[in-house]
């Protein structure tokens, strides 16, 4: 028989799984390598950006105003970042089909991959932390860009990701190397552009 206490053990117990089996990378480490179809129906590799730079952009889901405004602000800033040799992929955990009517009413310059089964998640490192999310309603920057990438929507697109997701972002040198690992603190917490552009 489950109780209120057994149930919130077993909950609690997901949640260390869930981050046991989501081991972090760190700096120094290879990049993992992955395949995946993009929202173009492109096979995308990243073997294939061998001898190039990469950012690696894990974002929450489609209709996350956090991650809409952050999507603005690469956008706003890629020939900046191009000029500093680095290509970007977005990953989202929305699906390709829910990520191209995004994608209709915002122009994004570069490749985004639906990753619904959480396989480039799990791979990276990226973690949901329950806490980080409700701590997120307490800090300026996130309650920020919530706001305003929220405007940014011409319509609202249905959540197809989890609450709890926490952003991460990674820097890849030309030899498939981490130069940069960043793992959010809070649902708007995403490598500063700054670190790419100095």
């Amino acid at each position: 028989m489950f109780t209120k206490k057994n149930m919130a053990f077993a909950f609690f117990l997901l949640l260390f799984h869930y981050n046991a089996v989501c081991q972090k990378l760190k700096v120094g480490d290879k990049s993992p390598d992955f395949e995946a179809i993009d929202t173009n129906g492109d096979t995308l590799k990243l073997s294939n950006y061998k001898g190039q730079k990469v950012m690696i952009a894990f974002f929450r889901y489609a209709g996350c105003p956090v991650c809409n405004f952050r999507v603005h602000d690469l956008i706003e800033n890629y020939d900046s970042i191009l000029s500093k040799g680095y290509k970007i992929i977005a990953i989202y955990e929305s699906d390709n089909v829910t990520l191209k009517e995004y994608l209709s009413e915002t122009k994004v310059p570069f490749p985004i991959i639906g990753d619904p089964n959480l396989k480039l998640y799990k791979e990276y490192g990226v973690q949901k932390s329950f806490w980080k999310m409700l701590g997120s309603a307490f800090k300026k920057q996130p309650m920020q860009a919530m706001k305003k990438g929220g405007k940014l929507f011409s319509k609202k697109h249905k959540r197809d990701g989890s609450l709890s997701r926490i952003p991460a972002d990674f820097l890849v040198d030309e030899n498939g190397i981490l130069t940069t690992v960043h793992y959010g603190n809070n649902i708007g917490d995403h490598l500063p552009l700054i670190e790419i552009l100095k």
